[in-house]
């Protein structure tokens, strides 16, 4: 069924891909990786998170005592539209602030101070990230409240949600008031399961995500494919979580993975494929987090960039124009034709990232791909090695 549903909106969005200027690279910060401003590469991306704002009970908002004023004044130099999210990595006096805030005598009043905290630092909107047990019935009043404000002076109201599941507390009227939804695609495991090892957030998450929201009347255009970049290391116990950035520091060779040992995470491939699939349905991405990227030549972000933008050298042929794969649709061979003046590596790959097979075409060559052993399904064609990333996805029936 979710194969049968996926191809029909790749048909579908063949008419109705977004303009790249329109695909959104929303990156989430937390005030604790401020110290890596100078690292990041924020032109790479559209929008930028800043996390998290919480109330205390007074009211007043605090992002972990940290000065948003600078990360801000960075991101407009890169002409980013800046947000702020609030209710992430509750402490139980967060919490309870924000059940009581919340409530109808002190909700007009909580809205009031958070509307003076984007002026005060000129932010572009507010990001909604209260999950879980957090989400209760004051969530949906809340939202409609504090949409009204925003909406008033031109701001932006948008949601962290779960890739899988919707609160019922969350209505139809509240999830229409945002501006788009962050799917939070990711972790389908972790400590939590300390017995379920494995990927916990693996391509055909992803395609289940989408499929999701979409069922229940979200727009496309409304919908950003969420992409974590860290992972879980289900090695010992507990379950511990680590950067993509520590795992490449490990062995650069981790960073064309999925997995080293039982540390599960999302390597370049698996990045650049869901980047695409996003290209293909929805409006964009979202990354959680930006602050434990590798700011090396295996940075996630710049993988997700040159996938929206390859870069292109004088004289060189796009390689989009160098490949033609007939037929696709395909059932037992499928014939892989290199137009280009040199060779090319290509790897058949699995949703999940499992690579099936790897070749090399020849230049003006065509490859016979025996593919009988495949079962019906959508597989991916990748390019290794070359100066910027290209996949291609095509289907067994």
């Amino acid at each position: 069924m979710i194969r049968t549903l996926l191809f029909s909106l790749l048909l579908f969005s063949a008419f109705c891909l977004p303009a790249q200027e329109d695909f959104k690279v929303v990156g989430y910060l937390p005030y604790y990786r401020f110290g890596f401003n100078d690292q990041i590469n924020f032109e790479q991306l559209t929008h930028l998170n800043i996390a998290f704002a919480n109330p205390l009970m007074n009211g007043q908002l605090e992002v972990g005592g940290q000065n948003i004023a600078p990360v801000v004044s960075i991101a407009r130099g890169h002409g980013l539209t800046v947000l702020i999210s609030m209710g992430g990595g509750l402490t139980a006096e967060w919490r309870q602030a924000w059940r009581t805030l919340m409530e109808p005598p002190n909700r007009t009043g909580f809205i009031h101070t958070i509307m003076e905290f984007v002026r005060t630092y000129e932010l572009d909107g507010v990001d909604m990230d209260l999950e879980g047990g957090d989400v209760t019935e004051l969530y949906s009043p809340f939202v409609l409240e504090l949409r009204d404000s925003l909406s008033a002076e031109g701001k932006l109201l948008t949601a962290a949600l779960p890739g899988l599941t919707r609160d019922a507390d969350i209505t139809d009227e509240a999830l229409a008031a945002f501006d788009w939804v962050n799917m939070m695609v990711y972790n389908l495991t972790g400590p939590w399961a300390p017995n379920s090892p494995g990927p916990h957030s693996p391509y055909s998450f992803a395609v289940s995500s989408i499929n999701n929201w979409l069922s229940q009347g979200v727009p496309p255009d409304k919908l950003t494919l969420g992409i974590p970049f860290y992972g879980w290391d289900f090695s010992n116990t507990p379950v511990t979580s680590f950067t993509y950035r520590t795992i490449v520091e490990q062995d650069p060779a981790n960073a064309y993975t999925d997995q080293a040992g039982q540390a599960y995470y999302n390597g370049i491939f698996t990045v650049q494929n869901k980047t695409v699939l996003a290209m293909e349905l929805i409006s964009g991405v979202m990354i959680w987090e930006i602050g434990q990227d590798s700011y090396t030549e295996y940075s996630l972000l710049n993988a997700i960039h040159e996938t929206i933008y390859p870069p292109t050298s004088a004289g060189e042929e796009p390689l989009a124009d160098a490949l033609s794969v007939y037929p696709n649709p395909f059932s037992e061979e499928l014939s892989v034709q290199n137009q280009a003046g040199h060779p090319l590596q290509l790897r058949l790959a699995a949703l999940d990232g499992r690579i099936l097979q790897q070749f090399t075409v020849g230049a003006y060559s065509n490859y016979w791909l025996n593919t009988a052993s495949l079962a019906p399904g959508m597989y991916v064609l990748q390019m290794v090695g070359q100066e910027y990333p290209q996949v291609y996805k095509v289907l067994r029936y």
